[in-house]
């Protein structure tokens, strides 16, 4: 549904807009990374309620699952109504984020899908559909292009140079961060993300977990990536030229937004399975 509403600036209100943003959130290996980082955290009962939701074979993990959305959905006609839920566009000056489930954007998109995943009379193929939708969701509300104000098209019109190749700024932080990143790794490609969840799990104390999860509202996500959209992107203008300054500055944070993504969708799941157990 492509229609725009009402922004009351004094109540610092998103305003979701009509134009889709043709974008991937994270690529499919951040979107792995983060199913990793979430399938190492989840409770025992939690992985068992999965396993019985999940396909078979090379498909059927939770990485996978965070990742179909790009690498099935968006090949697949019958899914091109999921388009316009992988972000949301919001006023640069906006301080909260008030909309709720009826929102056609990534914020209802995790609230609906996270009911339907608890629904025990659902079916097993609505639940599966409901699960790698959540665990896509949950880490593209975490990209903070994914939160953007509609002039700023998310990045999606910005060019610019990084290591001396044209890109887009959104495509920057969907993927070529990462995938520098996974490359400096010098391990075999298909081994490179499970690696990096490994160490970014292993990395992150019990405490900093424990305060990520104090909240699992998504609009806190949201206003998150807001925030460090307006720091690290709102300044890069068309044509910039940018390096390993950038790189420096900006990997961190992509490497902070995928952890919390993971352990967020972890404590997601373990808390809408409790609830129907």
């Amino acid at each position: 549904m492509r229609h725009a509403r009402a922004l009351s600036a004094a109540a610092g209100l998103v305003a979701l807009l009509a134009p889709a943003l043709p974008a991937l959130g994270w690529g499919p290996d951040g979107h792995r990374v983060t199913g990793e980082i979430a399938w190492r955290l989840l409770a025992p009962s939690t992985r068992d309620a999965l396993l019985e939701i999940l396909s078979e074979g090379r498909d059927g993990t939770l990485a996978e699952a965070a990742a179909w959305a790009d690498t099935v959905g968006r090949r697949n006609p019958r899914y091109r109504w999921l388009e316009p839920l992988h972000f949301m566009n919001a006023d640069p000056a906006a301080r909260s984020i008030v909309e709720g489930r009826e929102c056609q954007c990534v914020l209802g998109a995790i609230e609906r899908a996270r009911d339907r995943l608890r629904d025990p009379e659902a079916s097993r193929a609505d639940r599966l559909l409901a699960l790698r939708q959540l665990a896509h969701f949950v880490g593209d509300i975490h990209q903070p292009l994914h939160v953007s104000h509609p002039d700023h098209h998310g990045g999606t019109t910005v060019d610019v140079f990084f290591d001396g190749r044209k890109t887009t700024l959104h495509r920057l932080w969907d993927g070529e961060l990462l995938r520098r990143r996974l490359r400096e790794m010098g391990r075999r490609r298909g081994a490179r993300w499970r690696a990096f969840a490994r160490s970014l799990a292993d990395s992150t104390p019990p405490a900093q977990r424990v305060r990520w999860q104090a909240t699992l509202d998504p609009r806190v996500w949201a206003e998150e990536s807001l925030v460090l959209a307006r720091e690290h992107t709102f300044s890069v203008r068309e044509g910039a030229r940018l390096g390993d300054a950038y790189y420096d500055e900006a990997m961190p944070v992509v490497a902070e937004r995928l952890t919390q993504a993971g352990v967020r969708l972890a404590a997601l799941l373990d808390a809408s399975f409790a609830a129907i157990r």
